[in-house]
């Protein structure tokens, strides 16, 4: 991954398993993306949690004929 793609994903892991961003992994974020940049990376990361919680609930299905993209968890 580039320098950008590891600063987002280590700042948007961390909230899912830590329940907060580090200290270095926010400092990352902010000198990458600056204060406007964190929030734009929390609202997008919050959004797309509650839309994937609202379709696992919903258990929304995938759109017919296409291929999953990724292989589902087995749980």
């Amino acid at each position: 991954m580039s320098e950008d793609e590891t600063i987002v994903y280590a700042f948007y892991t961390a909230p899912h398993h830590n329940k907060s961003a580090s200290d270095a992994t926010y400092s990352q974020a902010l000198a990458k993306f600056g204060e406007h940049g964190i929030i734009d990376l929390v609202g997008i990361n919050g959004y797309y949690t509650f839309l994937a919680m609202v379709m696992n609930v919903a258990r929304t299905p995938s759109q017919k004929g296409s291929e999953p993209a990724l292989v589902a968890s087995p749980h």
